[in-house]
């Protein structure tokens, strides 16, 4: 198979329609650290991010105006919504299960948890993501600040979460089936086609040992709805309106579990 040249910089942020192909996804990737950036630099912020605004610093100006033209009607709410889900996955990689030493972030794209997380201590985190380009960025960036790697082992894995072949990609750098593995599906499901994401979620399956956690925003068995206002972590919550009908768009965050068998002691 052939490999795919990472895309440039400059493709990223056109003035056209957005598509949500391989450059989409990286552009995201750079708003997502944008509005990390913002909600760290708030005096009442509920996250405190310190890479991401030096990861965007030198795409700041073609952020914001991408923001300002094609982001504009989700921009006003997409500051608190970023805010609040990356607070719940850092509050559960906290709470996770302490035996669980094993972390794979999905869609990782700008993440910089294993930089800037505690609990990550002593952790394998593996980061996939389908852009060589920004791991590459992210590795400048990292480099620059001789920021110190909090997380035992790192590894930026590339692959497209929409084909087969994870398996083999995180085999073949080190993760192991045997161990029990936090799995962060962090702002990556609504981007993906439902046999995509089935297709996913049962190579997540069958690579999880018993007491592998999960954490992903999709609809399912509620962990927070996020339709209704009401406050989290201290920040007032007004609900995503829809940009066609201005109703409120359903939103939740998801939590599970791999069940650990009884041992039957005869």
């Amino acid at each position: 198979m052939e490999s795919q040249e990472p895309a440039s910089s400059s493709l990223l942020f056109q003035d056209n329609d957005p598509v949500v192909d391989g450059n989409f996804a990286q552009s995201m990737s750079f708003v997502t650290a944008y509005l990390r950036a913002l909600e760290s630099a708030r005096g009442d912020r509920i996250i405190n991010d310190s890479f991401a605004e030096p990861l965007i610093r030198k795409e700041r100006l073609r952020i914001e105006k991408f923001m300002a033209t094609t982001f504009k009607e989700a921009h006003s709410q997409s500051e608190d919504l970023l805010a609040l889900r990356t607070r719940y996955v850092d509050e559960a990689l906290l709470h996770r299960d302490p035996r669980i030493l094993q972390v794979v972030i999905l869609g990782a794209g700008l993440d910089a948890r294993a930089y800037r997380l505690e609990s990550l201590r002593g952790c394998n985190v593996m980061e996939v993501d389908q852009s060589a380009f920004v791991f590459e960025h992210k590795s400048d960036v990292i480099k620059e600040l001789h920021a110190p790697q909090i997380a035992m082992q790192v590894n930026c894995i590339v692959s497209n979460l929409a084909e087969a072949g994870l398996e083999a990609n995180l085999m073949g750098r080190g993760f192991n089936p045997i161990m029990p593995t936090f799995w962060v599906m962090e702002g990556l499901l609504p981007y993906m086609e439902r046999d995509s994401i089935v297709k996913l979620l049962g190579a997540i399956n069958d690579l999880s040992a018993p007491g592998s956690e999960l954490w992903a925003d999709i609809p399912g068995r509620i962990l927070t709805d996020a339709v209704d206002p009401g406050t989290h972590f201290g920040r007032k919550w007004n609900p995503v309106l829809s940009v066609n009908n201005k109703t409120a768009v359903p939103y939740f965050f998801v939590a599970g579990k791999k069940s650990i068998p009884k041992v039957v002691v005869e």
